[in-house]
């Protein structure tokens, strides 16, 4: 009973914000792609205000950093995004810099469908929780990933580490996101029962803790697939917290070159770890 109350609470959301979306359209006030209030929580959007604002200040780094480190972003560039979401970066990258090829895929189905329907020019489509991806080898000159690896088991990195460097050309780059010291502050308490996590993380450099509600919500049968928030998560999932040491002495194994890590800079708690593949 207690899921079908909530499914109801967040359809009749789904239903509230449509029709206040509408109205602010035909103020002027709304002129972007606006996702169902559902798919916007499924991806740490609380409001549209938010999913606009936290789209713009993750996507900012992550362009500065590919300039900088010299990606082209134009008519030859192919970027992706892993892990896209509802496209909260996409909104705001594909404004700024129109004649780059995007592609982007989701283990979400309900996800991707709604980057298809509001961006047709970006190939997107709906990939497995494992590899491989459906793209050519050695085919992408960018790869951005906001969120993602920050919720991988250790297996779970390695395997989509070695996965990105395959489709990766030679020379492309890599932008993924961690949560490292700054969001284990705001973490603490995810990892309550383990014996000191902070000396634990000091020492082994990650922590990895499975979502407690995992299993229930893939079991449960929702009301909508727009309303689940694991829909597609076929493995473990949960809180992962790396240090910049243990990154810099383990990625290098899938083949990336470690060229740094700004940390803090995405919402002031994720830190961009930049991979290049030689």
């Amino acid at each position: 009973m207690r899921w079908i109350i909530r499914d109801i609470f967040l359809l009749a959301l789904n239903v509230l914000q449509s029709i206040l979306v509408a109205l602010a359209r035909l103020l002027g006030i709304v002129r972007f792609p606006v996702p169902p209030s559902s798919l916007m929580r499924k991806t740490s959007s609380r409001n549209i205000f938010h999913y606009y604002r936290s789209g713009l200040t993750t996507y900012l780094p992550i362009v500065t950093l590919a300039r900088l480190y010299g990606v082209k972003m134009d008519a030859t560039t192919n970027v992706l995004d892993f892990g896209c979401g509802v496209g909260r970066q996409l909104l705001h990258i594909v404004t700024d810099y129109p004649n780059v090829h995007y592609y982007a895929c989701d283990v979400d189905e309900t996800e991707v469908k709604f980057i298809q329907k509001n961006y047709p020019w970006v190939k997107a489509y709906t990939n497995n929780f494992n590899p491989p991806l459906e793209y050519e080898s050695e085919s992408m000159d960018l790869i951005y990933s906001i969120s993602t690896f920050s919720h991988f088991d250790r297996a779970s990195q390695e395997l989509w580490l070695r996965e990105l460097l395959r489709v990766a050309k030679r020379g492309a780059l890599c932008l993924l996101t961690t949560e490292g010291w700054r969001a284990f502050n705001m973490l603490r308490s995810a990892f309550a029962g383990e014996i000191d996590p902070a000396e634990h993380l000091k020492t082994a450099g990650i922590l990895y803790k499975e979502y407690s509600h995992l299993t229930s919500g893939q079991k449960h049968k929702h009301i909508s697939p727009l309303l689940n928030s694991y829909h597609g998560i076929g493995g473990s999932y949960g809180n992962t917290v790396m240090t910049a040491e243990f990154i810099k002495e383990n990625w290098p194994k899938s083949g990336f070159e470690v060229l740094g890590i700004s940390e803090g800079v995405i919402d002031s708690r994720q830190d961009v770890v930049v991979l290049r593949r030689p």
